[in-house]
């Protein structure tokens, strides 16, 4: 079998070798057509004809496209707070994103963490009625921005650094009260090309959020002092690319 676009060695017995020239020097040549053929052929240069060379413009998957994008993760999130500090948790991201130029993407979606549990018990008080929580649920909107630093160069794997802003609402469960608050985030990742249009993808975010608001017995108040939230992220993905 040979390949539809191919080098060619003629020699002058009319023979025709085609596949892909491996050895091109002034006295022979090597040419072989993997995988189909396993024979590589050496020539000699005194019975060649002519030699000639096809132009390959292959069209890799991890060619730097501009274009809409579907993408999934889950995260490992580990919480650090002085005031309503949570266990380990496993959250789940799904978001849609646009590829404005090689050099930037713009990306929104909500995240889902489904258990939440606090270290310690949380109380809130209105003066006369007090509510301790532990178990609790999240959900995030998030909207970020990616820039690729070296999107001109040609690594399968490419690199980018990424910064957002969430608005998060943490629900103790079975309670009908909700926490609301804000935060940045930051970070880096990568993807990599698993077919033209499938991708995968590491991460790792450190976001920082404020809690400042209660809706408590069906009323909102101010929370006081804030809660103060770091959260360190690590998250592997699949994104699909148009």
């Amino acid at each position: 079998m040979t390949l539809a676009v191919a080098d060619q060695v003629i020699m002058k017995d009319g023979t025709i070798y085609k596949g892909k020239i491996e050895v091109d020097t002034e006295k022979a040549v090597i040419i072989g057509n993997p995988p189909f053929d396993p024979t590589a052929y050496l020539l000699k240069a005194e019975d060649i004809d002519k030699i000639i060379y096809e132009q390959y413009h292959p069209n890799p998957p991890a060619e730097r496209k501009r274009g809409f994008l579907i993408e999934s993760r889950v995260s490992g999130n580990v919480f650090s707070s002085d005031q309503l500090s949570f266990g380990p948790a496993t959250s789940l991201y799904e978001g849609v994103g646009f590829r404005v130029h090689p050099l930037l993407e713009l990306d929104g979606g909500v995240d889902w963490t489904p258990f939440l549990r606090a270290k310690n018990p949380f109380s809130v008080s209105d003066g006369a009625t007090k509510r301790q929580y532990q178990d609790f649920w999240q959900y995030s909107p998030v909207f970020s921005a990616r820039i690729y630093p070296f999107f001109n160069k040609k690594w399968k794997t490419e690199p980018y650094v990424t910064a957002g802003y969430s608005w998060n609402h943490q629900i103790p469960k079975g309670s009908g009260d909700s926490f609301t608050g804000s935060g940045w985030l930051v970070g880096w990742g990568a993807i990599r090309p698993i077919t033209t249009h499938l991708f995968l993808e590491g991460r790792f975010i450190y976001e920082d959020s404020t809690y400042d608001t209660v809706q408590f017995l069906g009323r909102q108040g101010s929370i006081q002092p804030h809660i103060d939230q770091n959260v360190y992220s690590f998250s592997l993905g699949v994104s699909y690319r148009l």
